[in-house]
Parts: structure tokens; sequence; C-alpha cells
């Protein structure tokens, strides 16, 4: 029979360094946490990750909170924590990836305002954003979306709406669904 546990969603920030992710997870399993789903990137020199740990009933909030300050004490460089308890109805609910999920990409000049625009969309026609990520090359401004769309009544009538919206602001949106974008973004290289 497993022991009882509690699921916490961690958030990390600090400036990129090596061992950071060690720090963390190693005061993470000092206290019993099993990780779960890990997301970590480094955006213009800060490490940012967020993850999900499930730990035994005895452990609290705070005491998460001291473990990763001793760890923050013992670094090189600050680590900046957000622990929050999670709801562990909805995290199980959502696990996979929904039926309708779609990737959304938009591509145009950068300029202030193109994420607003795009996510302006995105909540007036209930669509949720499920992941982002955007990058610059030269002067052209890319952004990836994974959309969950099954609030949409007609994806018709969205790709419709979508390209009003890509000639109205001079953007080049594509969408397709997510398992389609998968197959032809996926490498799987065999390990040797």
């Amino acid at each position: 029979m497993t022991e009882p546990h509690e699921l916490f969603v961690i958030s990390i920030t600090s400036r990129d360094r090596v061992g950071i992710i060690h720090e963390v997870t190693k005061a993470i399993s000092e206290l019993g946490g099993n990780i779960a789903d890990i997301r970590q990137s480094v955006l213009c020199g800060y490490f940012n990750m967020i993850l999900l740990a499930s730990f035994p009933l005895r452990t609290t909030q705070r005491l998460i909170e001291r473990k990763l300050a001793e760890a923050d004490s013992n670094s090189e460089s600050a680590i900046e924590a957000v622990v929050r308890k999670a709801d562990e109805h909805s995290l199980t609910s959502s696990a996979s990836m929904p039926e309708n999920a779609y990737v959304l990409t938009a591509t145009g000049h950068d300029r202030i305002g193109f994420v607003a625009t795009i996510t302006s969309f995105c909540a007036e026609n209930r669509i949720n954003v499920i992941d982002l990520s955007t990058t610059i090359s030269d002067d052209a401004y890319v952004m990836i979306l994974v959309v969950d769309l099954n609030h949409i009544a007609s994806v018709s009538d969205m790709r419709r709406d979508l390209q009003k919206l890509s000639q109205e602001n001079g953007i080049k949106v594509v969408l397709q669904h997510y398992d389609i974008f998968r197959a032809v973004n996926e490498i799987n290289l065999p390990i040797r």
C-alpha cells in the first residue's frame, strides 16, 4: 500500500548556471518528494522551471519552502521559489493532451502587441492556451501555441476568423491538429 501524498506545484527562477536543477531536485528528494513532471527553460540568461511533485502528507508547504530556502542559502546565486498546493482533481483530469488540441503558429514582423493580438483572439473565442513559445529571428516574430479547441463550435468557422485576423494584422497563421503537428515535427532517433 502506498503512503498518502499531497501534490505541490513549485516554480523556480534564478540566474542561469550549472547545478540549479541538481540543487532543487536534491532538496525535494530529501523531503521524500517524487517529481511527476518538469518544464524548464532558459530565457535571456534566466533559468525558469516549474515542476509537479508529490510529498508524504506530513510534508507541508512551509516545510518545502524552508528546504528550498536552505538550498538557496547554499547556492552561488539566488534561487527564488514559489510553492503552491495543487488541486489533485484538476491535475488528474488534465494529465493528457485534450482531444481537440491544435497547434497555432503565428508569424509576422516583430512589433509591440504581437502576443497580445493573438492571445486576445484566443480569449475572445474561449480558446485555452496550453503551451506558448515565441522567438525572434531577424525581424520575424514566431509564436507557437498549443491550444484547446473543446469550446469551439466549428473549427472551420474559427479558421475563417483566423484568416480575417491574419489579413487585418499582417500576420501569417497556421492551425493544425496537435497529432498531425507532432507526427510531422517529432524526431525519433535511436539511442546507441
